[in-house]
């Protein structure tokens, strides 16, 4: 039997009964850092088990070898360092290989930042999507998140301290600086921090205390209000200049300009033109 084991983000007690119960009957247990998960198991009185590395160098390898183990009928299970495996984590790969060969991997659930995160953001009746790890370069970044400018929905994504300042500019350039974020660090450990607030206002946070800039993030960043009358919250000033931008240039060039020169949310502005052109047709 091939068991998924979810275990815990910081808290080294939140992961549950059921968990800990097959872990300490496991024949060998996979884990991403044997050391990490060492540890943890020691906390929880699970000593002298067989630990097996499983992590994104050897995943495939590793897998071959637990699919001659199952068909041993060993019971197995298998961890990452913190969190559900499979979700931004090792054991996709494992998980294929056993339905490929009649296995049937069982989840054992628990600590998940991504859930985590949601569970206290607050989101009434809002569908929510996981993206995990943006790509590392920025003009990659600003590409995908382009793509969330107008979803209805909220978008989930991690990010590592050190990229979490330019993340959030890419954030401001992108989806604007208004766009309203929930944003966890160091989720259940000792400096845990959860904030929601703009991007700029987060923007704002981090540099003002290099603290904040440490640890691992989790960012939900929710969609725009769509109950808003765009055109209601732009000043007539703000209008009149992004129409007359408009009729010699790009929309996206013409929402900048208006933005530099008089302010603006940029995604008011661009929602803006997007309607006046619709009403055009």
């Amino acid at each position: 039997m091939l068991y998924i084991c979810a275990t815990p983000i910081g808290n080294l007690n939140d992961i549950t009964l059921r968990g800990l119960e097959i872990l300490k009957t496991a024949d060998i247990i996979l884990c991403e850092d044997t050391r990490n998960s060492a540890r943890l198991l020691h906390h929880h009185g699970i000593d002298s088990k067989k630990l097996v590395a499983l992590h994104d160098h050897n995943e495939n390898e590793v897998s071959t070898r637990v699919i001659e183990w199952l068909e041993q009928g060993l019971t197995l299970v298998q961890i990452s360092d913190a969190g559900t495996p499979g979700i931004s984590d090792p054991g996709a790969r494992l998980c294929n290989m056993a339905f490929e060969h009649g296995f049937m991997p069982r989840p054992l659930p628990g600590a998940c930042a991504y859930i985590s995160l949601l569970s206290v953001s607050g989101l009434v009746d809002i569908p929510s999507l996981f993206f995990g790890f943006l790509p590392s370069k920025s003009t990659q970044r600003c590409k995908q998140m382009e793509t969330w400018r107008d979803v209805d929905y909220a978008v989930v994504i991690y990010e590592s301290p050190h990229r979490i300042c330019e993340c959030i500019d890419d954030i401001i350039s992108t989806l604007g600086a208004d766009r309203v974020l929930v944003v966890g660090r160091e989720l259940t450990k000792q400096f845990e921090t959860i904030v929601k607030m703009t991007a700029q206002e987060y923007r704002e946070f981090l540099h003002a205390d290099s603290n904040q800039q440490r640890g691992e993030f989790v960012i939900n960043i929710l969609p725009l209000d769509s109950s808003a009358n765009d055109s209601e919250q732009l000043t007539a000033e703000q209008l009149k200049i992004v129409n007359l931008l408009a009729s010699e240039l790009p929309t996206k060039k013409a929402v900048n300009l208006t933005a530099k020169i008089c302010g603006g949310n940029k995604d008011l502005l661009y929602n803006y033109l997007l309607a006046q052109k619709d009403n055009k047709q």
